[in-house]
């Protein structure tokens, strides 16, 4: 799961598979920009007006058929 309150760097180094999730989602996201280094998944979710548990649910649902293939 994933965890809200560590950065963004840190989630997708854990859960690599997210990053991949977050580019399919239209999200410009890359391990290489340094603001990866302070924002959160709590702070994307707030900046982008996201509905949290509707995100995560779909990132559950996308990494279950990434790990099927």
């Amino acid at each position: 799961m994933i965890d809200a309150t560590k950065t963004m760097k840190q989630t997708v180094l854990d859960e690599p598979l997210f990053g991949e999730f977050l580019v399919s989602k239209g999200f410009p996201f890359s391990l290489d920009n340094p603001i990866t280094d302070l924002v959160t998944f709590a702070d994307v979710v707030q900046v982008r007006q996201l509905d949290e548990r509707a995100f995560l649910a779909e990132y559950e649902r996308y990494r279950v058929r990434a790990k099927g293939e």
